[in-house]
């Protein structure tokens, strides 16, 4: 009998232990979960594209696939650019009258020198003997002629020069800027044959000008000395001429072989320029004979 009781208080005693083991452990579990920060997402699983770098893109690569248009814009430097703005009326018109006056100026200065020249081989042509009356006269009266031509062309040059002289300062004062040439290269990157051949053309004219100022001043040279000789011969009532004359005429004539100095230095100098232009054409592959 006793016997059953204790197995009775026995299995009473280990049943309130284990409810009481099993009450301890849900408590536990519940402040565990209570004390456990908020769970964190799992993070995603990187692949190779997640990986890869992405590549900084370049203007060739941006323009790659744009329009020809847009490549050609995006290849130009930005003072390229900026000359496509558009520029105000007044300053559209300061480009045009400077461009007229320029050409003006420089037209009325060669047939100035042209006239002067002329007047030196009329002169000459004068003081040739063996000529006939009738022959003299009329050289002497186009030698005449030619002289009231060149005061005419020397006023006016200095006049189209002043006014020149105004445009620039008008379009300094208003930051204006005279119109550009053509480019070296096209819109494509090619070589632009018209820059070429203009550049071309302009330095043979500076060419010109400076071999026919050469000749001018030579002209000029000669008849100084020539002068200075005849002074110091016939000085009237002076032995060994006039002195103030004649200082007056050597300085003339330092002045003027100095000018002449200058146009064969600016001579040199183009020649220089237009050999480096036509290598600069053939490296760049544009046809030779532009420049013919």
């Amino acid at each position: 009998m006793r016997s059953r009781k204790a197995l009775a208080s026995t299995a009473r005693c280990f049943y309130q232990r284990f409810v009481c083991a099993l009450m301890l452990t849900s408590l536990l579990a519940i402040c565990a979960a209570a004390q456990q920060p908020a769970q964190r997402k799992r993070a995603p699983r990187m692949t190779d594209d997640d990986v890869t770098q992405p590549v900084a893109s370049t203007p060739s690569d941006e323009t790659k696939d744009a329009p020809a248009d847009a490549k050609a814009e995006a290849g130009k430097p930005e003072a390229a650019k900026d000359e496509k703005k558009a520029v105000s009326a007044d300053e559209a018109a300061w480009r045009e009258r400077i461009a007229q006056a320029r050409e003006k100026a420089k037209a009325l200065e060669r047939a100035a020198e042209e006239a002067e020249l002329r007047v030196t081989s009329l002169r000459n042509e004068l003081g040739v003997s063996g000529r006939g009356p009738q022959y003299r006269n009329q050289i002497a009266a186009d030698l005449e002629a030619a002289g009231q031509k060149l005061n005419e062309l020397r006023k006016q040059s200095r006049d189209a020069n002043a006014d020149l002289k105004e445009l620039l300062d008008y379009g300094r004062e208003k930051g204006y800027s005279e119109a550009e040439g053509p480019k070296a290269t096209t819109g494509d990157g090619k070589a632009n044959e018209e820059y070429y051949r203009a550049k071309f053309a302009a330095l043979n004219e500076e060419i010109q000008t400076a071999e026919r100022r050469m000749q001018l001043y030579t002209d000029r040279i000669r008849d100084l000395q020539q002068r200075i000789l005849n002074t110091g011969s016939s000085g009237p009532g002076k032995k060994g001429g006039d002195n103030f004359t004649i200082a007056q005429l050597q300085q003339e004539k330092e002045e003027a072989q100095h000018s002449f100095d200058d146009a064969q230095a600016a001579k040199n100098r183009t020649l220089e320029k237009r050999d480096a232009l036509i290598e600069e054409a053939r490296r760049a592959g544009v046809p030779s004979g532009i420049f013919r």
